[in-house]
């Protein structure tokens, strides 16, 4: 076997394809267009009518670019870096590329490193596009200029082990959208831990924690939002975040990285070999749901279904298979922690606990909203562009069904996971709610309308592009970009203030829109007459994103044929399609 220095052929190979791609250049061209888009926001909404500003409205105009930067920075680096390689080992293994690399002399370092280091040179430079624009923001004042090398420390960290975690995943995964939804599931827990943890602490008794069990707080300053954002607002005492931390940060980041590697390298052979050796073996075929002998198969037979003859893509989409390991530990976990939080409100209201919990579930509401949502995107996504990496859609679109028939079992497939999402926020709505009785009906239907925007967004970006990471990559992003650029616009150029708007034009955010909302109706935050006119916010939202819903659906349903070579219906019907 030769003796290679560097990457090794994998990463020449698949850099150079990949560097050809204009989908690298038009990312890195956003973001750094979005940053730009920001700072416009921020300057306008520190204008007034003299046209002049005082040094410390620049200092604040800095401190708000940074923060509104490093979070959308730290967000597209969490969301793109698992995108981006979820798919560089399941896709080899489902084509059998993969075991072509194996009977060559290539070691299982070159192909492992070499497969991350042509994923994460991509993630680098969206982080190295994006430096630059955050010193900008020490330019202003108001910002230390080892803040903006803080940052980057934190989204290094964060896009390394992003890329190896989800890398390691593929090792064991089957499908790319199963790496992804356990990737993003572990880092919407990451980001959870420190609250989790001051939880239990406040369970555990005071008796019973040894000397060294550590703090209410032990987990906070490994949150990379808060290790980002702590600075900024001069955290001091024992929770004082500057450079040091960062660097540690950033260091035990990149050891992890380093052992998940070495786990991957020590154990892809093996694992692939094995499970390609399973896949060639003939498996009975399932029998339906409602047949299959679980706990809970009985409930599946009740559960209304779609029928064949209605929309047959559909009947496929909710029968064809039943959910895998990864899914039902992902969105179980995601259950738990979810209901667990929602009964902890629930309860305490109903002991009448009211003083501050308008709050607490405001916070609970929109953070398990937004998180609910991220991981429904990756569905959304996935639902199109995985069959259509297999092959297996070729198969759907020879068959005489109607393209808007595909499309809507699609669409409706991809959609029924979102009403059990607004199953608790709406409960929490409805058991805090003071001052306005519609409030839980406009929550529920907030998040319908969300969730159908998604929906529709990632079914049309999965026609439009061929590339599943990329597809997924983008919807997540844009998802990202609007969950935390719409609360720094709305705040930022409309104001805060109790008179203002901003309030109601944040809550184009999923975060904001159901987790304000919620602690507005609880009458905690703002009088009645505020909960009023963000009522009607709640409405033109609602209205909003079924509208832009309506138009990618339509735009997909306009372009599906065309993007996937399909011939036209009139065409088929008329019986011309083999002469064009």
């Amino acid at each position: 076997m030769a003796t290679r220095f560097g990457l090794g052929p994998v990463f020449a190979y698949e850099w150079l394809a990949g560097s050809r791609r204009w989908q690298v250049y038009a990312l890195r061209s956003l973001l750094v267009f979005l940053m730009f888009l920001g700072l416009a926001c921020v300057w306008l909404g520190e204008l007034d009518d003299s046209g002049r500003m005082s040094v410390r409205q620049l200092a604040g105009i800095g401190q708000d670019f940074y923060m509104a930067t490093a979070l959308i920075l730290l967000g597209l680096v969490g969301l793109a870096a698992p995108a981006a390689t979820a798919g560089s080992v399941c896709v080899d293994k489902a084509r059998g590329n993969l075991m072509v690399l194996f009977t060559t002399d290539l070691s299982n370092t070159e192909i492992v490193l070499g497969k991350l280091a042509a994923r994460l040179t991509p993630v680098l430079g969206l982080i190295a596009c994006a430096a630059p624009m955050l010193a900008l923001a020490t330019l202003f004042g108001g910002v230390d200029p080892l803040l903006p090398t803080g940052a980057v420390l934190v989204c290094l960290a964060c896009g390394v082990f992003g890329c190896t975690l989800a890398l390691t995943l593929s090792i064991w995964g089957r499908k790319t959208h199963e790496v992804l939804l356990a990737t993003y599931a572990f880092g919407i827990f990451w980001m959870l831990s420190a609250l989790i943890w001051a939880a239990i602490f406040e369970v555990v008794p005071w008796a019973a924690r040894p000397s060294w069990f550590p703090g209410q707080l032990a987990l906070l300053p490994y949150n990379p939002a808060f290790l980002v954002l702590a600075p900024l607002n001069g955290v001091t005492g024992p929770l004082s975040i500057g450079i040091k931390e960062q660097a540690r940060f950033c260091v035990l980041g990149l050891l992890t990285s380093a052992l998940l590697a070495a786990l991957s390298i020590w154990r892809i052979r093996t694992v692939v070999v094995r499970q390609a050796g399973r896949g060639e073996a003939v498996r009975r075929p399932e029998p339906p749901v409602e047949a299959r002998p679980t706990p809970f198969g009985w409930l599946a037979g009740l559960m209304p279904s779609p029928s064949l003859d209605g929309n047959p893509v559909l009947w496929r989409e909710c029968r064809r298979r039943r959910p895998s390991l990864w899914t039902v530990a992902v969105w179980g976990l995601y259950a738990v922690v979810a209901s667990g939080f929602s009964l902890w409100v629930v309860v305490s209201v109903l002991a009448g606990a009211r003083g501050g919990i308008g709050e607490g579930a405001s916070v609970i509401s929109g953070f398990q909203t937004a998180a609910g949502l991220l991981l429904l995107s990756v569905s959304a996504a996935t639902s199109l562009a995985e069959e259509r990496q297999r092959g297996s859609l070729d198969v759907l679109l020879t068959t005489p069904l109607s393209t808007r028939s595909i499309v809507m079992g699609k669409w409706l497939g991809a959609f029924r996971g979102v009403p059990p999402l607004l199953i608790w926020p709406v409960l929490i709505a409805a058991s805090v709610t003071t001052n306005n009785g519609f409030a839980p009906i406009l929550i529920g239907g907030l998040i319908l309308a969300y969730g159908a925007a998604i929906t529709s967004l990632g079914l049309a970006l999965a026609t439009w592009l061929p590339r599943l990471d990329w597809a997924v990559g983008l919807t997540a992003g844009l998802y990202v970009v609007v969950l935390i650029g719409a609360i720094a616009f709305g705040m930022t150029v409309f104001g805060e203030g109790p008179n203002s708007i901003g309030p109601g034009v944040a809550a184009a955010s999923p975060f904001w829109g159901v987790g304000y909302s919620t602690g507005l109706f609880s009458g905690k935050i703002l009088s009645t007459g505020k909960a009023v006119s963000h009522s009607v916010w709640i409405v033109v939202w609602i209205v909003v994103y079924v509208v832009v819903a309506l138009a990618l659906l339509l735009a997909t349903l306009k372009t599906f044929n065309r993007c996937l070579g399909r011939t036209d219906d009139r065409c088929r019907r008329s019986g011309r399609g083999l002469d064009q």
